[in-house]
């Protein structure tokens, strides 16, 4: 899910309310900036090679502008909760 400007922002908001100044823990550096797509991760069966997105924690990403090392955070204690992505087609055959 594209992430707005709004939506950056508060995520941002809340960033800087609980974890204050953040620095990378790779590199130390201290800016980062907010990846502009909120994911869910996804598992896929590996017996029918199907994708599914029910057992994933909505996530927003934020990227270290220096060494590009990502900081993971849960959408969903933010107080975001992206939509759900659209259910993948099951192909011919796969059943």
């Amino acid at each position: 899910m594209q992430l707005s400007q709004p939506d950056r922002e508060r995520i941002a908001e809340w960033i800087q309310t609980k974890c204050g100044q953040l620095r990378c823990t790779c590199c130390g550096y201290g800016i980062f900036e907010i990846v502009p797509l909120a994911t869910l991760p996804i598992g896929v069966d590996l017996h029918s090679m199907r994708f599914f997105y029910a057992h994933g924690v909505p996530q927003v990403s934020v990227g270290c502008r220096n060494c590009g090392h990502l900081l993971i955070f849960s959408s969903e204690i933010m107080g975001f909760k992206p939509d759900a992505p659209p259910p993948v087609p099951i192909p011919e055959g796969a059943k």
